[in-house]
């Protein structure tokens, strides 16, 4: 069965070509160096925190780091209720949740779950400078699958589990990064149940537009989404991602796009 992240239902969602690109046929694109940049800060803040919440040392990784230091430091004085040792119950880090559904495996990864008799808690570590908007965030896969998948695979019922996403921003040029900040999302049968028919929907979607053995759509352009795509010009929408001026140079950008990589 192929497995289903919230990365998955995203980009299903956003574009069914774009998913088939991304991975079922496991292309890549270049990426800019200072993303890639903070993305590697950001493997090393995760990796600090799951080897901390094991007992492990991480004292030889922080002093290679000031900022990584720093970091984790605010995040500690900002909620160190989160890290206090408990007794009974359930706590582990990078904690991997899987349920059959519908022909395919969904599939969760939280990066921190305390769970106990009557309650569940989801932790996420998110590393970039800006929080989105509460609501945009309610909307992401990540926050519907994640709190699904505990109910579903716990006894749990929705109101005993909560997602908080914990923000820390990694080091910036031009000024000292913001203190830690938090938003939480409690659950409800409701949200439980409209989940459930949002997953039955794609996955249903997802079914059908495999069993054509052909291209998955593109999404409409009018939406917008093409303007950031990585792949407008495999898709032949490079106007809406370069404009006119891109399109007078598509050769040149098509062929570094076609560089298997």
């Amino acid at each position: 069965m192929l497995s289903l992240t919230q990365g998955h239902l995203r980009l299903l969602e956003i574009c069914p070509r774009r998913y088939q690109y991304t991975y079922l046929e496991h292309h890549t694109v270049p990426t800019d160096p200072a993303v890639l940049e903070r993305q590697r800060w950001g493997t090393e803040f995760h990796r600090v925190m799951q080897q901390r919440d094991l007992g492990l040392p991480v004292d030889d990784l922080l002093k290679e780091d000031a900022a990584l230091d720093a970091a984790v430091c605010g995040l500690l004085t900002a909620a160190p209720d989160l890290f206090v040792p408990q007794g009974d119950g359930f706590r582990q880090s990078e904690h991997r949740r899987t349920l059959a559904f519908n022909g395919y495996t969904l599939t969760a990864i939280y990066d921190l779950l305390v769970m106990g008799p009557t309650s569940g808690q989801i932790i996420d570590w998110k590393t970039y400078q800006n929080p989105p908007q509460q609501a945009q965030l309610a909307r992401e896969w990540q926050t519907r699958l994640y709190l699904y998948l505990l109910v579903a695979t716990s006894h749990l019922s929705p109101n005993q589990v909560t997602m908080t996403y914990w923000f820390v921003a990694p080091p910036a040029a031009q000024a000292a990064p913001p203190p830690p900040s938090s938003i939480t999302f409690a659950y409800t049968a409701a949200q439980h149940r409209r989940t459930e028919a949002d997953l039955q929907r794609l996955t249903d979607t997802l079914t059908a537009l495999l069993a054509t053995e052909t291209e998955l759509p593109k999404v409409d352009p009018a939406l917008g989404y093409c303007a950031q795509c990585p792949f407008a010009v495999r898709c032949q929408r490079w106007s809406e991602r370069f404009g006119l001026e891109g399109a007078m140079v598509l050769p040149a950008i098509a062929d570094i796009a076609e560089v298997p990589l």
